[in-house]
């Protein structure tokens, strides 16, 4: 409780340290009459040890209390403690902005501030902390010319389509900055790449998505192709997606990809051909009725007779054993690479060493050129096998069989891996003699 004493027709007013903590109360002493004499006196007059010890634990209390100010005002933000201020403030009542100031070390403004939000009931708004149009104005506003500049600058280098919308500039940043600063127009990196932002201009690169051959019966070969893919599955015939996968170097060369392990693979500096073990040359053949995957590893050339004898060997191994009494057999293969369908050496191979050999009746349908993702064994595959052996260096045939045949998926996949140490040889030529028979 706080004292306003009138003496002599002076007023004093006499503050306790409660006084900061508790809500504020007033008792007037006049001192010109007898009660207030007396009452003057017992305020006056030494307290005994024990007033003072409760005292002292007031104190304590009002020490903890700056404590959990200080607490508070770490975690809030510059208005939050504005309003905070402002609502004790106004508990305290009278002089409660000085008393507040002094607890929070706030400056008397901001509390008064922040008292007169509190009684007025003033709206935020919830994004912002302080009202707009505080700081630096941006270099838009502050320079008239900086964005007239800016555009005349990159007009002639902005490309992209004007139909989706996308830019780019072929300039780079700091060449534009230096061109601005010639003509007098200082402007930060960051700044030019906020503007050119605005504008929906940014970094790109290129993307391939135009097609180099697009026939007009395009879509009319994916539609006989799944049609008569279908109509395999449906009579319970053998159907197979085959292709090459892409040739590796054995050796410990690096190989894309990461692995949890303590320490990283070394491997050698420079993928090197002549530092290599050998040459992986993957053919896969993916059932697709089965969903099964046999990939037979060469380890010379890709040529059209090591494909069809992974076909024959498959065929015989496999094929015979699930689906007995077929005639029939659909293979899916790209328009390129051993199993082209330009390729001579393909079309004798299959003839004579499968369909003849075989009593077979081989249909093969090609994928258009630039189709090969369709192809099943891409996605059904041969992806699963790079991600297996992502980040494994293959020092050996046996890792990188042993990676092949260890593939699954949770569909059910089952792969199995055979070595062929054949010798194939390129260039072989099949004549027309040969063509007619």
């Amino acid at each position: 409780m706080a004292f306003i004493i009138i003496r002599n027709g002076k007023i004093a007013i006499q503050y306790t340290l409660v006084d900061f903590t508790e809500e504020l109360t007033w008792e007037i002493v006049d001192c010109g009459t007898q009660e207030g004499e007396q009452r003057y006196k017992e305020i006056s007059t030494p307290r005994p040890p024990k007033y003072w010890a409760k005292r002292w634990k007031m104190s304590e209390s009002f020490s903890s209390l700056s404590q959990d100010v200080g607490f508070l005002f770490k975690i809030y933000n510059e208005r939050d403690r504005r309003l905070f201020a402002g609502f004790l403030a106004k508990l305290l009542g009278f002089r409660g902005t000085q008393k507040v100031a002094k607890l929070t070390g706030l400056d008397v403004k901001m509390v008064r501030r922040g008292k007169i939000e509190i009684i007025e009931g003033t709206k935020f708004n919830r994004s912002r902390i302080r009202r707009p149009g505080g700081g630096r104005q941006s270099k838009a506003r502050a320079d008239k010319r900086y964005v007239k500049e800016l555009q005349t600058l990159v007009e002639d280098d902005v490309a992209g389509g004007p139909m989706g919308g996308r830019k780019w500039v072929r300039r780079i940043l700091r060449w534009i900055g230096k061109n601005l600063q010639e003509k007098g127009i200082n402007a930060a990196i960051s700044t030019i790449r906020l503007t050119l932002k605005s504008f929906n201009i940014s970094l790109k690169k290129n993307v391939k998505s135009k097609s180099t051959q697009s026939h007009p019966r395009r879509n009319e070969q994916f539609l006989r192709l799944n049609k008569l893919k279908h109509k395999f599955l449906d009579a319970g015939k053998p159907v197979v997606s085959v292709d090459t996968k892409k040739k590796e170097h054995v050796g410990n060369f690096k190989n894309d990809g990461r692995t949890w392990r303590k320490e990283a693979y070394k491997v050698l500096d420079h993928d090197f051909p002549s530092l290599s073990v050998g040459k992986l040359v993957p053919f896969g053949i993916y059932d697709l009725n089965k969903n099964q995957g046999h990939v037979y590893c060469g380890t010379s050339f890709e040529t059209s007779e090591f494909a069809v004898d992974s076909i024959c060997r498959w065929w015989m191994e496999v094929g015979q054993k699930e689906y007995p009494n077929q005639t029939e057999l659909l293979i899916l293969c790209d328009s390129g690479g051993a199993n082209g369908y330009r390729r001579r050496g393909w079309k004798y191979e299959l003839q004579t060493k499968l369909a003849d050999r075989f009593g077979l009746t081989v249909t093969v349908c090609h994928y258009p050129p630039g189709a090969s993702k369709w192809n099943p064994i891409e996605h059904m595959l041969f992806s699963f096998i790079s991600i297996n052996w992502a980040g494994e260096p293959l020092i050996s045939y046996e890792k990188a069989l042993g990676f092949i045949s260890s593939t699954t998926t949770e569909k059910g996949l089952k792969v199995e891996a055979h070595l062929v140490d054949k010798e194939y040889e390129k260039g072989l030529k099949v004549s027309d003699e040969q063509m007619n028979s």
